[in-house]
This record gives C-alpha cells, structure tokens and sequence, in this order.
C-alpha cells in the first residue's frame, strides 16, 4: 500500500521534469533558429521566412496547452493583442478601401510576426516560470549563450584576419546587414553581463564580464549606429543602478574588477597597436577604420541635413501627411499593419524606425496603444523581490530602456532577430521574477 501511494507523485514529478527539460529544449532551439538561421530564399516570399517560423506553428500549440501558467503576464499579453488587433483591423479596412498597391498577405507580414515573437515570450516565461533554483538557471542561461558562439567565433576569426562580411564591417555568419549583426552582438552582451552577475567565483565572473566587452567592441565594429547607442546605454543604466552599491560591490570584487580593466586594457591595445603592425594580405585595419569612423561621424548634429535616416523619416512622414489630407481619419486610425509598405509600394522596411512605424500604422490611437503596452510591460519592474538578487530586475530594465534607444532608428518589434530575442529575453527575465515574487524568498543555491 505504502508503494502504490508513492508512485503517483514519483509519476508526476518525472513527468514535470520531462516537460520542463523538452520546454528547455525547444527555448533552444527557438532562440539557435533566431540567431542563426539563414532566409529559406533570397527573394520572393521566402525572403521573409526563416526556420523558426517553420517551428512556430509547435510553439504555439505547446504556448496554448500551458495556457494557465500565462495569468501573471496576461495585463503584458491583452495590451500588445489590443495593439496588434487594431493595426490588423485597420489593414483590412484600408486594404478593401482601394490602397492596394502591396497584397494583404505581404502587408500581414509585420502584424504575424509581431504575434509569433509575442508567443515566444508566452513560452519561454512559462519556462523561466518552472526553474526551480539557482543552478538550474545559470544553466538555462549559459546554454542560451551556447547560440552566440559560432557567431562570436566568426567575429574573432574575421577581427584576426581584417576580412570583414558585414556591410561596413563585421558581419555574423547569416547577415551582412550592421543593424541584424549588431543586435546579435548587442543581445550577447546582455546574457554574458546576466551570467556574470549570476556567477559566485570571481574569476569566473571576470571572464563573462570581459566577454561583455569583447562583444560590445564586435557591436562598435559592425557599423550598427542604433545597436551601439543601445549598447551604451545599457551599460549606462546597468552601472547607474549599482553605483549606490559601489562601496560593497568593490570590496568582495576589487580585484576581479581591476582584471576587467587590465583585460580591457589589453584588448584595446592588441586591436589598435599590435596586430595592426602586420601585414595580413587584407589591407590591414586601416581600411575598416576609415569606414567605421566615418559612419559614426554621420551622427554629428551640425550635419544633420545629410542623416540619411532623417530624410527617411522626413519622406515617411509626409508621404504618410499626404494620405491623411485626403482621408482625415487615417489620423486617428493610420494605415495599419504594413502601412510604410504601401507608402512605398513594395515590402521593405523603410520607416528606418520603431516610432514612426507605429505613427503611419496606427495612428494616434495606436500610438498611445502602443504606449500602453510598453508601459504594462514596464511596470513588471515593481514586483518586490530583493533588489540584488541576481541582478535580474536591474537587466530587465537595462534591456528595456536600451531597446527603446535602439527603437529610435530602426523598427525593432519588426525585424527577426532584434524582435525575436527581445521577447525570448524578456521572457527568461520576468518568468524567474514572477516566480520570485511568488515565492517571496531567494531561490536555494544547490
């Protein structure tokens, strides 16, 4: 009797334990097809299609089976449906109205893409919700990580070599584009700060912090103005939350501090001085420091006639002026989803950013939709869990405000991978929040 008793809660926690290492799986492979999966074609439809959307349609099966473990983020997942529901209903009715240069289906494209990334964040937080301890999530993260490294490796290889792939300087191994190449160096900034704070052993953390740089000069090197403003700024804000603990936070770390500084030290020296006196056969740096200086000088507000990102907005913008001149509630209501592509008549993103998208699209409705989203997902920050643990309050809101830097010049929700690892990020930080909350004690150190 006493055997047949426990075997039912033996059955089930192996099956929880089943679930949770196949929903630690797939977050893999989520997270690996986002980062290096290359287009199914180069034009055409297939385009636009990568093979994590291939594996949607089972993320969303699986996210719809773990319904009921969505209830803590259902106020985030209701505001961005209200958001996405609107610019879709609005499309439908501009579209039948005559504006019709673009097919419905390549105009959908943004509105289905906004929802499968929402999903992803549906999956991976029901995931983070489940880790049960400390060592568990060093391990969900660092694995995470496992994704960046080809890419990381290339950028070493292509840094040692001075045979850059990107558009204006690294490249990763499916992209020339330094927006896309940026992001991804820009995301793996973010997990190795995250596994850095994780870590006990101050060695160890001194080298997942130095990799943080590592890629934060792989993000400089891409040519990715927006991927670089937001590296700054998350590194502004992540520092400014732990300067009021500076005193305790050099003590314990002094040392592993100073190695940081002295790594960093070497890094820059052995970039700038040291391997530029070889002679590689590529042309050596100076041809990527004449490009890469120059891209960044474009900034400079005293030419800000000649910012190719303001004319785009300008164009963009008045194009969008004209259609509301003879359709006054287009206003209220904008073009909906897709809309910059019927500015321009093909499929492009050309808006050049997030909140001029979200003008032409949505209108003054949806721009405040729009707000209202961000700001339910925002207020996550106010769960009450000890400030320190983890730091994972303090990366969550270091992501947040340097997305939104990043938003200024380029449609991030949008695009694959700045969209799809935002939310997959997201999810991995607010499910071990909520879960913390819940359980309003630190998670035990096995």
């Amino acid at each position: 009797m006493i055997h047949d008793s426990l075997q039912l809660p033996i059955a089930n926690s192996n099956k929880k334990g089943l679930i949770y290492y196949c929903m630690w799986v797939w977050s893999l492979l989520i997270t690996a097809s986002v980062v290096l999966s290359p287009r199914l074609g180069e034009s055409g439809f297939l385009k636009y299609i990568r093979i994590d959307d291939i594996l949607f349609p089972v993320t969303a099966a699986a996210t719809l089976v773990l319904l009921y473990s969505l209830r803590p983020i259902k106020k985030i997942i209701v505001a961005f449906l209200y958001l996405y529901s609107f610019n879709a209903i609005v499309l439908l009715v501009t579209h039948s109205s005559g504006l019709n240069n673009v097919t419905l289906l390549e105009k959908s494209l943004p509105f289905l893409k906004n929802i499968q990334y929402l999903i992803y964040f549906c999956f991976v937080f029901t995931f983070a919700y489940r880790i049960s301890n400390l060592k568990n999530y060093q391990q969900v993260i660092t694995s995470i990580f496992l994704c960046f490294i080809p890419n990381l490796f290339y950028g070493l290889f292509q840094v040692s070599t001075f045979n850059f792939s990107g558009y204006y300087g690294l490249g990763i191994l499916n992209e020339i584009s330094p927006t896309l190449a940026g992001s991804v160096f820009y995301f793996s900034i973010i997990i190795c700060n995250l596994i850095a704070l994780i870590e006990p052993k101050g060695s160890i953390k001194c080298f997942w912090a130095f990799l943080g740089i590592v890629n934060f000069i792989f993000v400089a090197l891409a040519g990715s103005r927006g991927a670089f403003l937001a590296s700054i700024a998350y590194y502004v804000i992540l520092i400014s939350h732990q300067i009021v603990n500076i005193r305790t936070l050099i003590k314990p770390f002094g040392k592993t501090i100073l190695s940081v500084i002295i790594l960093f030290s070497l890094v820059c020296f052995t970039f700038l001085v040291i391997i530029p006196s070889f002679n590689t056969g590529y042309g050596g740096i100076n041809e990527i420091l004449n490009q890469l200086p120059n891209r960044y000088l474009e900034l400079n507000p005293t030419n800000i006639e000649g910012e190719a990102r303001l004319d785009n907005w300008t164009n963009v913008l008045s194009m969008y002026a004209g259609t509301v001149n003879s359709f006054p509630l287009l206003a209220l209501f904008g073009l909906g989803s897709g809309g910059t592509y019927e500015i321009f008549g093909v499929l492009m993103n050309a808006a050049d950013s997030q909140f001029v998208y979200v003008i032409v699209t949505g209108g003054l409705i949806g721009f405040l939709l729009y707000l209202n989203a961000l700001s339910k997902l925002y207020a996550f920050k106010k769960h009450k869990i000890p400030n320190n643990f983890l730091g994972l309050k303090q990366t969550f809101i270091s992501l947040f405000w340097s997305f939104i830097v990043f938003s200024i010049s380029q449609e991030v929700f949008n695009l694959s991978k700045t969209g799809g690892l935002f939310w997959i990020m997201s999810g991995l930080l607010l499910g071990v929040i909520c879960k913390q909350t819940k359980l309003n004690q630190t998670f035990p150190i096995i």
